[in-house]
Parts: structure tokens; sequence; C-alpha cells
């Protein structure tokens, strides 16, 4: 008998640790049904947080109160199920909101009488180092004050975690130049780093008009291009040919698990100088040398400066120019006087290659144009010859480098003669 007693006490001390983990059950007066619970969740990404929610009814004969003696709880369970009130393997999913190392959360209801059921909240948040796979949150109900179960019925949820989503690029610049002679400085260059754990080598680029104040998602961005970039390498996109205004670039990267998008952070870019959309006006125009012929009409030897707003480009180019025979014009924007009686202006014509060679600067931005020849007389005014000053009325073949015509009309300046005038 003493060696049977012996065995049963090693036995009973060999099993106190299994025992001593299943719960007791509580009094009869406590008891539950399990109704309904949220749905799984799924495709959640390492770092991403869910909620889950069940809920049970009282079918006791208790009310459960919060904060009493007959406060109610979830408790967490072990993968066994049976193992409850203890830290769950999956401990490490509690972002910070669980009841308690060994509760879930507590009823959502302050009083829950017999019959009436009550809802059980709770988040888990995936690590960012969680690997692919399903996890399981087992849980009971149980008494909080003694941590008995109430009514044991297996309750668990899952959650599923894919592999990590594609990343946007985190350090996108746009900067400006003029990669193609077109405009001035106008070309604007978007530039990032693919992140180097992308599966994804393909990248949206997205411009919106005005400055970076707008939401990722704001319907204003559109798609300029998708720009092919291997994990860790630069990838590039040049906007040709932008208009002076501001205008703000970022990049996404689609989310095909969850239908959206990821952004990249946003970069402004400022054009001032382009001169697409820019009317060319002349904003000086000045007569530098004398040809020694005539000091008081303009002929074979004048040489005078065209300074206009933006790059200029000739194209079979000539002016045709009005002297002041009816007077001077009463500004350098022209027009030429307006003539009285049977006074006219003398109007002819000058040819580039004809009666005139016509040089550009380096930046042609400057016309020079020197008379080789006499102008050609298109009709005679009331004084012969060309008098000072003269006023250009008509300008053909020259334009800013997208073909717009010099306006005449809307120029500062275009009223030249005597010399330094």
């Amino acid at each position: 008998m003493r060696g049977l007693l012996m065995a049963l006490g090693v036995l009973a001390v060999a099993l106190s640790p299994i025992v001593g983990t299943v719960p007791a059950r509580a009094a009869p007066d406590f008891d539950s049904a399990y109704v309904f619970e949220s749905a799984y969740l799924a495709n959640m990404a390492p770092g991403d947080t869910g909620t889950f929610s069940v809920f049970f009814q009282n079918t006791g004969a208790l009310t459960w109160t919060l904060s009493t003696a007959t406060q109610v709880n979830l408790a967490t369970c072990r993968l066994d199920k049976v193992s409850c009130g203890v830290p769950p393997e999956h401990f490490s999913w509690n972002p910070g909101s669980w009841l308690s190392t060994t509760a879930y959360a507590t009823q959502s209801k302050s009083d829950v009488v017999p019959g009436d059921s009550s809802s059980f909240f709770y988040q888990v948040k995936a690590s960012t180092s969680t690997a692919p796979g399903t996890y399981r949150f087992n849980g009971d109900l149980v008494v909080a004050a003694t941590g008995a179960l109430i009514h044991p019925e297996g309750y668990y949820q899952e959650a599923s975690v894919t592999g990590a989503p594609d990343q946007a690029p985190s350090d996108v610049q746009a900067t400006i130049g003029d990669t193609n002679g077109v405009g001035g400085v106008n070309d604007v260059r978007v530039a990032f780093t693919a992140p180097a754990r992308n599966k994804t080598t393909a990248y949206d680029v997205q411009r919106r008009e005005g400055d970076c104040s707008a939401a990722p998602a704001d319907t204003a961005f559109v798609k300029l291009a998708t720009v092919t970039a291997q994990p860790g390498q630069t990838g590039t996109y040049i906007d040709l040919d932008r208009t002076n205004g501001t205008y703000c670039y970022q990049v996404r990267v689609p989310d095909p698990i969850r239908s959206s998008f990821v952004y990249s952070n946003q970069a402004a870019a400022v054009v001032t100088a382009s001169t697409i959309g820019v009317v060319p006006t002349s904003t000086s125009a000045v007569m530098t040398q004398s040809g020694g012929i005539f000091t008081d009409r303009y002929y074979t030897g004048d040489k005078i400066d065209l300074v206009f707003s933006v790059a200029i480009k000739l194209a079979a180019a000539s002016i045709r120019v009005a002297d002041s025979d009816c007077g001077a014009p009463t500004s350098q924007a022209g027009p030429p006087a307006a003539c009285m009686g049977t006074d006219s202006w003398t109007t002819s014509d000058v040819v580039c290659g004809v009666n005139a060679s016509c040089v550009l600067s380096l930046d042609r931005k400057t016309l020079t144009i020197m008379l080789t020849a006499p102008p050609t007389q298109v009709a005679p005014g009331s004084v012969a010859g060309l008098q000072y000053p003269i006023t250009i009325i008509e300008g053909h073949g020259i334009t800013d480098a997208n073909g717009t015509a010099w306006d005449l009309a809307g120029s500062a300046d275009r009223v030249f003669g005597p010399v330094g005038q």
C-alpha cells in the first residue's frame, strides 16, 4: 500500500503542470453560447493590423456586469485549445491593446442580461518580420474574477500573412534642364532608386500641375509612363517641354493583393525659363551703326539690333518697315503715326539674304540686321526715302523654336533710328 501511495504521489506530481493549465469550470449560474464571429483576416502583409470580433450569448442565470465579480472576459488559449488563461504562442501579435497577457478583451456591453449577447473585439498585428503563413488565435470565455471557464467551445480565428508587398521608392527627385534643345530649360528629369527587395520592375511616374500639397491618390495626378527598373537600380523619366509653372511628381507601385497602390515621396519642379507657350516679342530695337551714306534716313550700311523675349529662329526672314512721313510714333511700341490728308508713309521690305545680312546671337535672342542694299520699296510716302524713326509693321519667318510667330503688336519696342535709338 505504501508503495502504491508513493507511486500515485509521483504520478500526481508529474501531471500537475499539465492539469494546472486547464482552468476550472465556472459555477452553473454562468453559461454561454457561441453566436457568430467576423471573417478571418486574409492577405495581411508584415506590419499590418487587423481586428477580430466574436459574439457570445449569456445563457446562464447571472447578468454579466463590468467591474464586478460577474464580468466576463475572452481569455487567450494555446493551440491545444484547452490551455486557457495563459499567454498564447502568438502573444507577439498583441499590438498593445489586449486586455492582459492572458485575455484578449472583455465584454463590450456594461451589462449582459441572460438571453442577451455581447461582442468581444481585439486587434492583432503582424510584425515586420512575420513569415508568410496562417496563424490561429484560440480563446474561450472565462469569469474575469476567477479565470474559470464558462462553457468551453474551442473558439478560434485565423490571420493569413502573405509575403511583404512591393514598396514605392523613397528618394524621388525632380531636376530641370534642357535635354532636347527645344523650348529652353524646360525638361524635368525624374529619378528614383527601385527598392532592393522589390519583385516588381514596373514603376508608374505621375505628374500633377501645382505644388505638392495634394494627397498621393489625388485624381489630378496623371500617369506619364511606366519605367522599368531592376531592384536596387536607378529609374529615370524625362518629362519634355513643359510650359512655365509648378509641377509635382511621384512614383506609384501596384499592390495587387489590396487592389491599390503604394506611393513614393513627392518632388516639386518649378519651370521658369520655358519658351513653350510663350509668344515671342521684341523688347528692344536699336540702330547701332550708320552706313554713312545718309544720316537722316534708313539706307544701305545701316545696322540694327532686335532683342527678343525668347530664343528665335529664322526661315526666309524679312521685315516690313514704315517711316515717319506722317510724324514720329507716340511710343517705342508703335504703331506709326496716323497720316492726315494726303500724307502717307513710305513702306519698304528688308529681306534676309537679299538686301540684308541677318545674324543671330549665340543665345538666339538678338537678331542683327545690316542692310547690304537699299530697302525694297513697297509704297512711296509723302517724302522720298525712309525717314527716321522707323517702325517695323510686319515680320515674316521670325518665330520661336516651336514656330510661334513674332507678336509685333504685343512687343514693347519695334521702333529704331537714328543711331543710338
